[in-house]
């Protein structure tokens, strides 16, 4: 018998477990005392921390595993067994060769009969700063709030109002509208420029900065920013009182910035996939629903609940709207980065509806449509980190429908799925993002497989570099389980806003105008990794950068303070805490030579 590699976890909390590899020499007769049981018994009680360990049974279809012959039958490649302390199987049980994971239905849930386990919490943090207060909140929301199942803590993680943010909940039947927050549909995007490097770095970054001008205030009149939020067959408009602010950054830790790509490994710059490459010049956007996913948050949260069964109208409601509000923030990107790109791209007839003066200030219902559709083609990526998504759990193998059949009918082991919420406040998807309307209804028997995300940013504060990332999944991880299918959204705050801005305020007395300039002098400290020169190794990228840092646009000197690179954890501590859990790794990063926040036009 070759070595087998499988997973062993818990059957009392089968989010917990670990890698095992089974030598080849080893015995499967239960009772031999170099047993492939004894190992697994023993491993468990190591690794899975379980006293008693007595029992064994295959996920998925509860057989027990007695006798020599039921572990013959069972051992192969990526199996996971369940460990048990003497209490019998907890889940669903599929008979061998079933097929019933490919058939799932999307709006099948747990059965009643099964007992209701606690909510389990993962910690992902080890190397970044934690703040307690964020770790009280998350234990206190996931034993609140009723339908948790699952709470993880990216390593951004920091505190909320009430809830913390760089957290992902997992729920069943249950939506929970404050752990997704006001910003509904907040994310970011990736745009390509044709700028050259040449063209923006050192002083000519200051001059790039400059050109950077009429990108406040309202877009255009009220029908075309309507129609900029129209496909021709469903619009998003969420009426004029919302769609005014269409097209703006917003306050808060929202940025629009100009970055060369300084690395980027064969996954950033797959060609076929049309990614990144070392040299680009590109334009990253982060940008939200501004004020109006804060109305939906207070207009379904007004009676003091904080949770919708998603049986309850108002639940179907929600949902409706939260899509709205998240489509409505990806047109919100587009148009950010179609006023940027008129600016930085003058030239370029496609970007003309970019400015709101000139000939085209009452452009047609098909030139708006080719502006987006313009704009779309540029785009690298573009993510939603506030956001609640359906989707069914526990995760399967990242394959397209026909391969995840085939695997499934090899491995029947594998367990039966049931539909949950994912809510996500200030974290990343690991998967293309689809919002909750486009989900196949419940009259539909099949879920496609989602498609894995190929690369995402991880930002740190103004000037510091962005990583590029690229979500791994493995049976180490449960196929997304142990990262609830999300990933960190960026740095984190490592301060409060009230802290940072006292404390950098009286660390740059009367030189406030160096957090602004792209060209001051200075060292790198323990959280902003502001010059960086190589990826090859992360100890080896500290040190002075040659070709000077980022040109600031921030007109309010509050967010001056409370954004510095000094009010955020270290990036790279948070991709390594990502790369440790084998649920990411860093493929490349970009050096930001122009951060705009807000000019007062």
């Amino acid at each position: 018998m070759p070595a087998i590699r499988l997973t062993i976890a818990l059957n009392s909390k089968q989010s917990q477990k670990a890698p095992l590899l089974i030598p080849p020499s080893i015995s499967l007769a239960p009772k031999s005392k170099e047993s492939c049981r004894s190992l697994i018994l023993k491993a468990a009680q190591a690794k899975l921390r379980l006293k008693k360990a007595s029992r064994i049974y295959v996920a998925g279809t509860g057989k027990e595993l007695l006798s020599e012959d039921d572990w013959k039958t069972a051992l192969k490649d990526d199996i996971t067994l369940l460990v048990s302390a003497g209490e019998d199987y907890i889940g669903l049980k599929k008979e061998a060769g079933s097929q019933g994971a490919q058939l799932t239905s999307a709006s099948r849930d747990r059965p009643n009969t099964l007992p209701k386990q606690p909510c389990t919490i993962s910690i992902l943090a080890k190397t970044a700063q934690v703040d307690p207060l964020s770790l009280t909140q998350i234990k206190t929301t996931a034993h609140t709030l009723p339908g948790l199942i699952l709470a993880v803590a990216q390593p951004d993680l920091h505190p909320g109002t009430k809830f913390p943010i760089g957290a992902v909940f997992v729920s069943e039947q249950w939506i929970h509208p404050p752990l997704i927050g006001g910003d509904v549909g907040c994310g970011m995007a990736w745009y390509r420029t044709r700028l050259s490097r040449a063209s923006v770095e050192g002083d000519k970054g200051r001059r790039v900065a400059e050109k950077l001008r009429g990108l406040e205030g309202a877009w255009k009149r009220p029908l075309d920013r309507k129609r900029w939020l129209s496909d021709g067959e469903e619009e998003c408009s969420a009426g004029e009182e919302w769609d005014r602010s269409l097209g703006t950054i917003g306050a808060g830790n929202h940025f629009a910035e100009i970055q060369i790509v300084e690395s980027a490994s064969s996954v950033a710059s797959d060609k076929d996939a049309a990614l990144l490459a070392e040299g680009d010049v590109i334009l990253l956007v982060h940008s939200g629903s501004r004020g109006y996913g804060g109305d939906i948050l207070k207009r379904y949260t007004t009676d003091g609940k904080y949770s919708l069964h998603k049986d309850d109208p108002k639940a179907s409601e929600y949902l409706l709207e939260h899509d709205r509000a998240c489509e409505w923030a990806q047109g919100n990107r587009d148009l950010i980065a179609l006023r940027f790109l008129s600016c930085l791209e003058p030239g370029e007839a496609a970007w003309a509806l970019g400015h709101n003066e000139g000939n085209s200030n009452e452009p047609t219902a098909e030139e708006i449509q080719t502006a987006r559709a313009n704009i779309k083609q540029r785009k690298v990526v573009d993510i939603w980190h506030n956001n609640v998504e359906r989707t069914l759990w526990p995760p399967l193998p990242p394959l397209n429908l026909e391969s995840r059949a085939a695997t499934l009918s090899l491995h029947p082991e594998q367990p039966e799925q049931y539909q949950v919420y994912i809510h996500r406040k200030g974290a990343a998807p690991t998967y293309l993002p689809s919002p909750f309307s486009k989900c196949p209804n419940t009259n539909e028997t099949r879920i496609p497989a989602p498609t894995p995300l190929s690369i995402l940013p991880l930002p740190g504060s103004r000037g510091t570099p962005t990583l590029i990332l690229h979500p791994t999944f493995s049976t180490a991880t449960g196929w997304g389980d142990t990262n609830a299918l999300s990933l960190a959204h960026g740095a984190g705050r490592s301060m409060s806003r009230a802290k940072a801005a006292t404390y950098i305020s009286r660390k740059y007395k009367g030189r406030s105008e160096d957090l602004l300039r792209g060209d001051t002098p200075s060292k790198i400290d323990s959280n902003g990794n502001k010059y960086c020169t190589s990826i090859s190794s992360h100890s080896d990228i500290r040190g002075e950068y040659d070709n000077g840092g980022a040109w600031i646009v921030c007109e309010d000197k509050q967010l001056v303070w409370e954004e510095a690179p000094e009010a955020y954890k270290d990036v790279w501590e948070v991709c390594a805490d990502l790369e440790r859990e084998r649920v990411a790794e860093c493929v490349g990063w970009c050096r930001a030579v122009v951060s705009y926040k807000i000019r007062n036009e």
